[in-house]
């Protein structure tokens, strides 16, 4: 890989390294919000001796939620790692093949 190449990856990793601290951040806010409204949602809807169990089982289910989409991105990203890694490997066989034929 060439040195230009390098420095764009490089360039690349550190801006999806922003991106992805941004994006945390406002999922963080967003968050937030949801919890309060949770909650308020919840003291309106249940009566006040029985808010505890209801919020256990709400917070179960977000994370049962949560750790499911978690494992699908995880996923996710493995199958593009492995497309890349794949894409790479014909393109270098491609390249290889034409220098032996020149």
């Amino acid at each position: 890989m060439g040195e230009y190449e390098e420095k764009v990856e490089k360039l690349t990793n550190v801006r999806m390294l922003f991106l992805t601290s941004i994006v945390s951040a406002l999922a963080l806010v967003v968050g937030l919000f949801w919890n309060e409204a949770i909650k308020a949602a919840i003291e309106q809807l249940i009566p006040a001796g029985e808010g505890l169990s209801y919020k256990f089982l709400a917070a179960i289910i977000v994370t049962i939620i949560v750790v499911i989409v978690i494992y699908i991105l995880i996923h996710s990203q493995k199958i593009a790692e492995k497309s890349i890694e794949e894409l790479k490997g014909k393109k270098k066989a491609k390249e290889k093949d034409h220098l032996t034929k020149s």
